[in-house]
C-alpha cells in the first residue's frame, strides 16, 4: 500500500486504536458503533493496521507484586554485539536491548543478576526493581500540535512524584502464566487454539482476562508511519517529579513507554527524522531547566525486544 493510502486512512485508524486503548477487549462490531465505520471497512483497517505495524498489541505488562518483581540492568560491555547475543538463552533474561550511547545494553530479567562477574563487563549505569512499563496514549497525529502541547505543559513541577506502584500478592497459577506467556504480545489473539494446546478450560480463561486490569497494563502501542520508519532513543532521567516529565514526553505523536527504577525513568521515544530529534532535544532541554530532572543519560536503539 502506497504512503499516500496510509496517510488518507491514518484518522480512522487513529479512531480504531483510540477505542482499543479504552477498551482492550472491545469486539471489532461494537467499534462500528463508536467510531462510525462500516463493519467491513473496520475489519479491513484492523488488520491492515498489523500488517503494517501501525499498531501493536495491546500488549500485557504485569505489575510488581508482592511475590513478583522484574530486574532492569543498564550496562556496558567491551563487545556488546557478541554479548547481546549470548544473551538469547541466559537464564532469567526476559527482553534484551542492544544500543549505542551510556550504556549499550539493557536487559530485564526476573531475578536480579550480578552481570559484573561476566568476561568483557566496563560497568553499570543503573539497575534496579523496574517498575510496570506503561504507553502513552497518542492523542493527535501532527508533530506540530504535539510539540505545541508539550510547551505549553512546561510549568516548573511543584509536588513529588512517582510512577512505582506494587500489589498485593499475584494469585497466578501454572495455567495462568501459560496464559499469559500466550498473550503477552497481544491479549486480543486467538484463544480456542492456546487453551486446547495446554488443556485450560474456557472458564478458567474467562476468568483471567477479567482480572487482568488488576494486575497488569494492557496497551496497544500506536505508530502513524509504521513502526519500521522510526528510530528509537531511549533516555534514563533521574526525576523526583515522574509522573509530570512522563505525562509531557508521553504527548508525543506516536506511543513512548516508560517504566521507573528506583529514582530514574526509562522512556523509549519515537521519531521519525533530525527535525523531530532536533526539537525532541530542545524540548528536553527547557524540562531539564524547569526542574523535571536532574541529570539524563540517553541512547539510540540498534535492535530492541
Amino acid at each position: 500500500m502506497s504512503r499516500i493510502s496510509i496517510k488518507k486512512r491514518l484518522p480512522k485508524y487513529h479512531k480504531i486504536y483510540e477505542q482499543i486503548f479504552e477498551n482492550p477487549s472491545l469486539p471489532l462490531y461494537q467499534m462500528t458503533k463508536k467510531t462510525a465505520i462500516s463493519r467491513s471497512t473496520l475489519s479491513r483497517y484492523y488488520t491492515e493496521m498489523y500488517e503494517l505495524s501501525i499498531m501493536k498489541g495491546p500488549m500485557i505488562f504485569v505489575k510488581p507484586a508482592q511475590n513478583y518483581h522484574q530486574y532492569a540492568h543498564f550496562l556496558t560491555f567491551e563487545q556488546p554485539f557478541s554479548t547481546f547475543n549470548r544473551f538469547k538463552e541466559f537464564p532469567h533474561v526476559l527482553s534484551r536491548n542492544l544500543v549505542s550511547g551510556a550504556w549499550n545494553l539493557s536487559l530485564i530479567c526476573d531475578k536480579f543478576i550480578n552481570f559484573s562477574v561476566l568476561e568483557g563487563f566496563k560497568h553499570c549505569i543503573l539497575q534496579g526493581i523496574k517498575g510496570v512499563t506503561w504507553l502513552s496514549k497518542v492523542e493527535t497525529l501532527d508533530w506540530d500540535i504535539s510539540l505545541e502541547r508539550m510547551h505549553s505543559a512546561l510549568c516548573p513541577p511543584r509536588k513529588k512524584s512517582v510512577l512505582y506502584e506494587e500489589i498485593p500478592p499475584l494469585p497466578w497459577g501454572e495455567k495462568e502464566w501459560i496464559l499469559y506467556q500466550n498473550f503477552k504480545d497481544n491479549v486480543r489473539g486467538q484463544a480456542m487454539p492456546v487453551l486446547k494446546e495446554f488443556g485450560i478450560r474456557y472458564e478458567r480463561y474467562q476468568k483471567w482476562v477479567l482480572q487482568l486490569p488488576d494486575v497488569a497494563h494492557i496497551q496497544p502501542a500506536f505508530y502513524p508511519q509504521g513502526a519500521d520508519q522510526y528510530f528509537m532513543l531511549d533516555f534514563l532521567f533521574r526525576s523526583e517529579y515522574q509522573k509530570q516529565l512522563t505525562h509531557i514526553l508521553g504527548m508525543l505523536p506516536s506511543t513512548s513507554l516508560f517504566f521507573s527504577v528506583d529514582k530514574y525513568v526509562w522512556a523509549r521515544l519515537a521519531l521519525l527524522n533530525k527535525k523531530q530529534k532536533d526539537d525532541l532535544f530542545s524540548l528536553i532541554y527547557r524540562l531539564g531547566e524547569e526542574g523535571f530532572f536532574t541529570s539524563s543519560h540517553q541512547a539510540i536503539v540498534v535492535f530492541g525486544e
